[in-house]
Order: C-alpha cells, then sequence, then structure tokens
C-alpha cells in the first residue's frame, strides 16, 4: 500500500505560487490553513512579496529554512515542472499539482504529465494530480485544496472518506456533507491521476483509523487489478465502498461478432465488477450521503428482515413496498410479539408487519413509546424504519421515546419523518438515529448497506486466488481470427466435458455417396450449418437449415449453403450436419476477454433473441464452481432450472463444475480471446448440450 500520509500529517507545507488574493488557487489553501488553524508550518512562496497573508513568504523553495514535507504548487503548467524539480533537489517527497493543461488538453499536456510523473516516479515522490483541487483532512484541519467548499464549512470530524476523480463533483460532496452534520475524515481529489489513483485513496482510507465509510466518485477506472486489490482490503476492513459512477448511459462495446460482446458491454462490466467485489454503486451524492449515514450511524444488520412501524397505513405499505422492490423481508411478527402488542394496542388496531398504530398517537403519545419499545426488542427482525410526519406538538415526545427504545440496540435503525422539525433532525442525529426526508430514500439506503454487509461477509470468507492481470497496453491491436462451430466445439472439448450433438463435417467437392454414407451414420432430423469464419450469425443469412428428414434434404441443403457462401464472396469450410434435439430452454455461456476487466465470464438466458431482453450475469475469472452455481442461480429465470412447469431439472452442480472446467481451461490457453456456447441447451430429458459454438483466436 502507498503511504499516503505525507499528504494528511505533514508537518510543515510549501505552497508555490500563493497569493493575497484569497480567491483565487494560490490563495485559498492558505487562507483556510489559516482560517482553520492548521497546527503545521505554514510556508509560502512568492518571488517579489516578503509577506503573503501575513505570513512569511520565500522567493524560492530553496530559500524555506525548514524541512518542507508537502508542497502545494499553484502555478502554471509551464512552470511546474521546475517547481517539481527543485522541491525533490530539496527533500519534498510530496506533491500536490493543481494546475491544468496537461492530459485532458492535448497531446503535448499528456506529454508534459508523463515527464512529470516519470521525475516523481525516479525520484521517490507522491504526486497527486495534476488538474486536482488537492486534499483535505478535517482532523488536523489540514485544507491542502482550493475547494469552494471550505468557504463556509464548519470542518466537521465526520468518519466519511471520499476519493473522487471530479474536483467539482467533489466539492458538492464536501458541502452536502457539512450542511447535513455528517462531516468528513479525509478528502482526496485525484484529477488527472498521473500519481496518485482511486485504488491508492481507497486502500489508504481502508487503513485509516478515522474513516468508516468510503465514498468514491468514479469516471473511469485506470488500474483495475489495483482497485479490486483495494476493494477487497475495504472489505476485510469492514469498510463499505459507495461508489458513484458516471458514464452510465454511454455506448460501451460496439456489436461483436459474438452475443457475448454485446451483452459485456462497458457499463455492464462496471456493474458486474462492483457486484462481485462488493462495492456499492448508487445514482446521485444524496443517495452517498444517506447511505454513508446509516452506516456510520447505525450497526449493521444480521440480515434483511425489517420491521416497520407507522402512522399512516398507506405509508407503511408504500415502505414495504420499496423495500420488497429492493429484496428486503418485511415478515410478519412472531406469535410472541403479537401478544406482546396486543396488551397495548386499541382494539381497532391489528398487530401486523407493517403496524401501523394510526392517528390515535396524536392523542396519546404512550402508544407510539409502547410499541416501539416492543418491536425494538424483539428478535423478529434485524431491522427498523419508523415512519412519522409533522406532529411538532408532541415531536418531543416521540423523540424521546425512540432514544429510549434504541439506545444501544444491536438492531439497524432508520426513521422517515416527513416535514422534520430542526429539533427533531439535531435531537435524532445526535442519538444517532439517520432521519430519511422521505421512503424511498430510506429503502434504499438500508438495501445498499445490507448488500455491503453480506458482500464483506462473503469476501472475507473467500480463500485468496491469483488474478488474471489485464493486458498491459490493450491499445495494441492483436490479430485474431473467428473460429468456426466445428473447430470452436474441438476445442470446448478439449477443454471440459460439455457434450455436443453428433454431427459429420462436409468439405468440397462432396458426392452423392458420401453425403449419404455421412447421413446415415446420423440420426434424423438433422441440421445443416454453414462453417465459414466470415459469417457468425448465420441464422439471419439463411446459413442455417432445420428438420431435414431425408437424404435427400440433406443433399439438397448442403448444395444450398455452398451456394449461399459463393454468392456471398465469403469463405467456406464446409458444412456441418448435425442432429437436432428437442430443447426444454436455452442458455448461453460466453468467456471473453475485456480489455479493462480482463477474462469474463457471462452466463444468461440464451436463444437468437438474447439481446432484446438480456438476463445475464457476468463477472471477472477465475470462479470456483461454487461461485458460478451462484451466479446461474441470481438470473431471473433460475426458477426454471427447477423444473418449471414440468420442464426437465437441471444439475445446476455438474454444470457448474464443468464450467468452472471450462473457464479454467480457457485462462490457461493463451490463445483463446473469446469462446461462446448458444445456446448451450437443456433438452427434454434434462441433458445439457451445446447447440453452437463459437470461437475466436489469436492467430499465430
Amino acid at each position: 500500500m502507498t503511504d499516503l500520509s505525507p499528504f494528511f500529517t505533514p508537518q510543515s507545507v510549501a505552497i508555490v505560487g500563493a497569493t493575497e488574493n484569497i480567491i483565487r488557487i494560490g490563495g485559498r489553501p492558505l487562507d483556510y490553513m489559516l482560517r482553520y488553524k492548521f497546527p503545521g508550518r505554514i510556508y509560502p512562496v512568492h518571488p517579489k512579496l516578503a509577506k503573503v497573508q501575513g505570513i512569511t513568504a520565500y522567493p524560492t523553495l530553496s530559500d524555506i529554512p525548514d524541512n518542507v514535507e508537502l508542497c502545494i504548487v499553484a502555478v502554471s503548467a509551464a512552470l511546474t515542472e521546475s517547481v517539481v524539480r527543485e522541491g525533490i533537489a530539496n527533500g519534498i517527497r510530496a506533491f500536490i499539482v493543481f494546475g491544468s493543461g496537461y492530459a485532458e488538453l492535448n497531446q503535448a499536456g499528456a506529454d508534459a504529465q508523463q515527464q512529470l510523473a516519470a521525475l516523481c516516479q525516479e525520484n521517490g515522490a507522491l504526486l497527486l494530480g495534476p488538474n486536482c483541487i488537492g486534499c483535505a483532512d478535517s482532523h488536523p484541519r489540514l485544507i491542502a485544496s482550493f475547494s469552494t467548499a471550505m468557504e463556509t464549512s464548519t470542518l466537521k470530524q465526520g468518519r466519511f472518506g471520499f476519493v473522487t476523480q471530479s474536483g467539482a463533483l467533489g466539492s458538492y460532496c464536501l458541502a452536502m456533507l457539512d450542511r447535513q452534520g455528517l462531516g468528513f475524515s479525509k478528502f482526496i481529489a485525484t484529477g488527472n491521476e498521473a500519481g496518485v489513483d482511486l485504488a491508492q485513496g481507497i486502500a489508504w482510507l481502508a487503513e485509516d483509523e478515522a474513516t468508516d465509510v468510503i465514498g468514491v466518485y468514479i469516471e473511469g477506472i485506470k488500474d483495475v487489478a489495483a482497485f479490486r486489490d483495494a476493494a477487497l482490503q475495504a472489505a476485510r476492513a469492514g469498510k463499505p465502498v459507495i461508489a458513484i459512477k458516471a458514464g452510465r448511459s454511454a455506448v460501451g462495446a460496439e456489436a461483436a461478432a459474438s452475443h457475448t460482446g454485446s451483452l459485456a458491454g462497458e457499463d455492464v462490466n462496471y456493474q458486474a465488477f462492483f457486484d462481485q467485489f462488493g462495492i456499492v454503486r448508487v445514482n446521485s451524492l444524496s443517495e452517498m450521503i444517506d447511505t454513508a449515514r446509516l452506516a456510520i450511524k447505525q450497526p449493521k444488520p444480521s440480515g434483511r428482515r425489517v420491521g416497520i412501524v407507522t402512522i399512516s397505513g398507506g405509508a407503511g405499505v408504500l415502505l414495504a413496498d420499496e423495500l420488497a422492490d429492493r429484496g428486503l423481508e418485511t415478515s410478519d411478527f412472531s406469535a410472541s410479539t403479537k401478544e406482546k402488542l396486543r396488551a397495548v394496542l386499541p382494539s381497532f388496531i391489528h398487530p401486523a408487519n407493517p403496524l401501523d398504530h394510526t392517528a390515535a398517537v396524536a392523542g396519546d403519545p404512550q402508544l407510539f413509546d409502547d410499541v416501539i419499545n416492543i418491536v425494538g426488542h424483539s428478535d423478529d427482525h434485524d431491522s427498523v424504519i419508523v415512519f412519522s410526519g409533522l406532529l411538532d406538538s408532541i415531536a418531543e415526545k416521540l423523540v424521546a421515546s425512540l432514544k429510549t427504545a434504541f439506545s444501544g440496540s444491536p438492531k439497524q435503525v432508520g426513521v422517515v419523518w416527513l416535514g422534520a422539525s430542526a429539533y427533531v433532525l439535531n435531537e435524532l442525529d445526535k442519538a444517532g438515529i439517520p432521519v430519511f426526508a422521505d421512503i424511498p430514500q430510506a429503502a434504499s439506503a438500508f438495501e445498499n448497506i445490507a448488500f455491503a454487509t453480506e458482500q464483506q461477509q462473503r469476501l472475507c470468507q473467500r480463500p485468496d486466488r491469483q488474478w488474471p492481470v489485464p493486458a498491459a497496453n490493450p491499445a495494441v491491436e492483436i490479430n485474431t481470427r473467428t473460429l468456426t462451430e466445428h473447430h470452436a466445439a474441438q476445442r470446448v472439448q478439449s477443454l471440459c466435458d460439455i457434450a455436443f450433438p453428433k454431427q459429420s463435417l462436409i468439405s468440397k467437392p462432396v458426392t452423392q455417396t458420401e453425403v449419404e454414407s455421412r447421413a446415415s451414420e446420423l440420426q434424423y432430423p438433422l441440421a445443416a450449418k454453414l462453417q465459414s469464419r466470415d459469417m457468425t450469425h448465420r441464422s439471419d443469412l439463411g446459413g442455417v437449415l432445420l428438420n431435414l428428414n431425408s437424404t435427400a434434404d440433406v443433399q439438397e441443403a448442403i448444395d444450398s449453403l455452398f451456394a449461399l457462401a459463393d454468392s456471398l464472396q465469403i469463405s467456406c469450410q464446409g458444412v456441418l450436419l448435425q442432429e437436432m434435439h428437442s430443447v426444454s430452454y436455452e442458455l448461453i455461456v460466453g468467456i471473453r476477454k475485456d480489455e479493462l476487466f480482463g477474462p469474463l465470464l457471462v452466463v444468461g438466458r440464451g436463444g437468437i433473441d438474447v439481446e432484446l431482453r438480456p438476463d445475464v450475469q457476468i463477472a471477472a475469472l477465475p470462479l470456483s464452481a461454487q461461485e458460478i452455481k451462484a451466479q446461474l442461480l441470481k438470473l431471473d429465470s433460475a426458477e426454471l432450472f427447477n423444473g418449471h412447469r414440468g420442464r426437465a431439472v437441471v444439475d445446476l452442480d455438474a454444470l457448474a463444475q464443468s464450467l468452472a472446467t471450462l473457464t479454467n481451461g480457457y485462462l490457461k490457453d493463451n490463445n483463446l480471446v473469446e469462446l461462446e456456447l448458444n445456446p448451450l441447451a437443456v433438452t427434454v430429458t434434462g441433458e445439457i448440450i451445446a447447440l453452437d459454438a463459437l470461437g475466436t483466436e489469436v492467430c499465430q
């Protein structure tokens, strides 16, 4: 792990480009550190001024009569490299470069950025930026940033650490954290990431004693392997990683020869990566902060069962609906809990979950106290959500009841209080009980924390493994060639025990006698498939002919397919005759090397229309048979495996083991780029058989 402590606990900070103007980027960090009383030594560097903002200034870094641990560089890109060189010569080992005009601008800027990065790397110096707004640590009150969020900040010490590739989004987040009273621990804006990147920031926060929850804003991951390791490090530390990923709607991978290439688009791969490595993906800063508040204020839930106490029957139903949509359970109360509730509830209130104690609480606040004490101390649920609204006249009593019922409770608790007063918000916040503005916000936060908790447990229990490293230079094109179905099937069968239909390859020239002989070895009905490296989606172009029931049908089909190849002026490696099978349902299995994420496995519903309404799961390899089975069971169509409506029952353990063997073989074969089985069919008798195969390999 890269030691980032010089950015957060320096005893001395130099600001090159410091200025009297506190609204300029060279003036803001000095103003902030003076205003918030940073306890370390501050050295403004200005070529002409003897003092800047009342502090003794020095013409150059070399003139500072002290060891400088951190240098903020707030000058133009043209001057930055010389400043860093001078700093390195004077023993400085950490630099924050604010300036823009680097890789985000043009190739000349990219070259200058590379030179700056190489300079720091060669001399063992840390670099944050360039083109970044810096970093901050609320505990030593270090503000090495020009973020405008610090203009009105209280610099509240919180337990939320944030790493961002966007300075503006980072500033908005800091402002929201401050105004909502949550505060922050550390803030890191990575900018162009010539040095410190997201992964290093997450890894540092995972070990930071002042941080409990890690937020991250992502535009793109530079080093997937390092990011994965950082996510696993955070999981082992019990710290949720909450991410916003920009570019959800961006066009991902272009339609490829295989369905797998189309299904595994850029954003889909990011989502699969997040799911596999326990990263909570949210859609907004508000959702991130709501989730972080719940994680910081409340204990982790031991399960997904949620009890609901509400003043409104309609709100209770809405809340139950939202929770159900997110995979959370609102199971009923136990018989013993119902008995206790009946003893305190009016006869017209039914003791069920959600529990609506009605507006009767407005005239009898003790009813609220009795109900939440019973629900809060029962073992029926892992979490409790209380819904209320307005009730300013009895708010003090209700708040006191909530504090009493849930103080020190092992349950995760949250409150939805519509129109909550400042008193309610402040008192419950001090008691560690988060208040949500509305029902969807609460449901999302509870779902996110349930997911994070489950994934942390899974990742901590999983044995360590060696992950394949993605291509070092994905920009370098590799010459590949498409395998025909026949050759792809041979490669698959060399790697695992997946069965294919009995088949025979017929090449030109072919005689009637040979056709009769080959067909007689197979059982009708047959399929005839054109084998051409230039035709992948054959059914769209008439390259597959089905239900051939005689030698005459076969001869006609072969002649037709050879003629099709000639008319399309494509290569022809023959016609494959194949026995047909009655299919119960179809799967797709794809394995491909993604330039960013490395080898991926795609499993899902298959067939020719697989892309119309995808039902797939994607995960990075390697995977155990047990993990592949878990992927299959996460499909929306997983019920089909259990013999839905009289269909055959699938032996998932055997299928998962076959796929594990196939993927392990694929990982060992450096020439294979992609394999696809579509459809991998389940026959009416429960047999699993690959009816089609596609592959791509590196040209030798």
